[in-house]
């Protein structure tokens, strides 16, 4: 992408896209693999239709689109049938589709990460608040539909705008308002700055809900805290994306063009991060689903009995909801404990 024509002489590095695309190599199927299994999962397994899973399922669909998005676009513009049509259409949003994804995606998965770290927080620390149970027992249409509209909201600026054109058929990059990169570019900065600081103030809150309270947690909870573990480390991607955008901002703000040349050539490298990074998390950092990825992967079929005692099942908060009634026989002096469940199924 150029600020103008200026910069047709730039010629950005070749290494980030073949990094990228080495990522993909390795990455997306894995991603695809453990999002399909966690599909699966959803469909036997009450443990897996949490809230918790429920936005972690959006984000991981978000992740491998935004990817698919990216590398399709790459490939259309490198084959010279499809880079003809892209250029003698590109005035229909042809061109500014390619160039306004890239924030549209970005803060769609600012979101999820922050709906990730503050479902966190609440399960862990506040499990009988009235927020807590309205965040957990959400429906399934009520989560999709804040998932992706609020998003939606915050991108109708960048998704406006139309005034981008393809610079040459050769070089198929694309030319925008000088304007229109500065506002972005702040935008974007603004809008992950402020994901990680929602996000660091629940972790560091949680963190001392921990500390103080680590000899009462029960296994249940402790569950819990290693899903809260697993958001943390995906986080830690979106701190690279927020010192990306500070130095494109920088660079974009003093008109400083040879490194904003080099800087757009770098952000496949930082997206790439900021999505392969879910998978590997979710298999280092969350046994349970890890181990039924496995045995998916191996061809076995899914244990129930694991299945139904993962801990995507609230237990902080649906152990507050339960009661227990003791039935007694007649003729007999042992009691039985008899639990009644309520409102399990949250998505």
């Amino acid at each position: 992408m150029n600020d103008s024509s200026s910069t047709t002489d730039l010629i950005p590095p070749k290494w980030p896209s073949k990094v990228f695309y080495m990522m993909s190599l390795v990455s997306l199927p894995l991603y695809i693999i453990v999002c399909g299994c966690l599909l699966r999962l959803r469909s036997v397994s009450r443990a897996y239709n949490t809230t918790f899973y429920s936005i972690l399922l959006q984000h991981c669909i978000v992740d491998i689109i935004a990817m698919l998005f990216s590398l399709a676009h790459t490939l259309l513009k490198s084959l010279s049938v499809t880079r003809k049509f892209l250029f003698d259409y590109q005035e229909y949003y042809v061109a500014a589709a390619g160039y306004n994804s890239v924030y549209y995606f970005l803060y769609i998965r600012c979101t999820g990460i922050v709906f990730l770290s503050l479902q966190r927080y609440l399960i862990i620390t506040s499990p009988t608040s009235i927020l807590t149970q309205k965040v957990q027992f959400a429906s399934k249409l009520q989560i999709f539909s804040v998932y992706w509209i609020t998003p939606t909201l915050i991108s109708l600026v960048v998704l406006t705008d139309t005034n981008f054109e393809y610079e040459s058929f050769e070089s198929m990059a694309v030319i925008a308002d000088q304007e229109v990169i500065k506002r972005n570019t702040l935008m974007a900065l603004i809008v992950v700055t402020l994901t990680c600081i929602l996000c660091s103030m629940a972790y560091g809150a949680l963190f001392y809900y921990i500390r103080k309270h680590t000899a009462g947690l029960s296994r249940s909870v402790r569950r819990e805290v290693h899903l809260a573990f697993q958001v943390f480390v995906l986080l830690l991607a979106f701190f690279v994306i927020l010192l990306y955008y500070a130095f494109q901002n920088y660079f974009s703000q003093t008109h400083n063009t040879g490194p904003i040349f080099y800087m757009r050539a770098l952000y496949p490298v930082a997206n790439g991060l900021l999505s392969y990074i879910n998978p590997f998390c979710i298999l280092f950092l969350n046994k349970d689903l890890a181990r039924q990825v496995i045995r998916s992967l191996t061809c076995h079929k899914y244990k129930v009995s694991e299945v139904s005692k993962t801990s995507g099942i609230a237990s902080t908060s649906t152990k507050h909801h339960s009661f227990h009634r003791n039935v007694v026989q007649i003729g007999s002096k042992r009691t039985i404990p008899e639990r009644k469940e309520i409102n399990r199924v949250l998505f």
